[in-house]
C-alpha cells in the first residue's frame, strides 16, 4: 500500500522533533521501522529511508511526536502549525534567546515553575488595557 504524502508542515514538525533537546533516557535499542504503527509510519514516511541511521533516542522522540500529532484534533494541529510558522519567522538571535530562557525555566525548582505558570495564567486573564499599563 503506498504511503500518502504529508504536507510540508508535518515535515517541519518532524524536523523540530528530530532536533529537539529532550533526550530519551535509558532507551538503547532502536525501533525497527516495521514496529511503528501505521499512523506513525504515515507521518514519519519522509524519514523512512534514513530511519535506521537515526539514534534510538531520536527514533523514540519522533515516534512519540507522531503519536502526539495523531492524538491532536484539527484545531490543535492548526494551532501548532501557526506556532511553527511564528517560530520559522524568528531570527537566529531571537531563537537563541528563547532557547536560553526555556533552559533557565527548566532548571528552576518545580514550585517556582508552578508559580510562574500561575502568574502567566493570571496575566492572560487581564483585560488588554491592564496588560501594558505604561502605554
Amino acid at each position: 500500500m503506498p504511503v500518502k504524502k504529508k504536507p510540508l508542515n508535518i515535515v517541519l514538525f518532524l524536523v523540530l522533533l528530530l532536533f529537539s533537546a529532550t533526550p530519551v533516557m535509558g532507551q538503547e535499542s532502536p525501533i525497527e521501522w516495521d514496529e511503528l504503527g501505521s499512523e506513525e509510519k504515515q507521518i514519519l514516511a519522509p524519514l523512512q529511508d534514513k530511519w535506521n541511521t537515526l539514534s534510538p533516542a531520536k527514533q523514540f522522540r519522533l515516534n512519540d511526536g507522531a503519536k502526539m500529532w495523531n492524538a491532536m484534533n484539527s484545531e490543535q494541529q492548526k494551532t501548532f502549525k501557526q506556532k511553527l510558522q511564528t517560530w520559522k519567522q524568528k531570527t537566529p538571535d531571537e531563537k537563541f534567546i528563547i532557547r536560553k530562557q526555556f533552559a533557565r525555566f527548566q532548571s528552576l525548582p518545580e514550585t517556582e515553575k508552578q508559580a510562574l505558570r500561575k502568574a502567566y495564567e493570571d496575566f492572560k486573564r487581564l483585560p488588554p488595557e491592564k496588560r501594558n499599563p505604561g502605554e
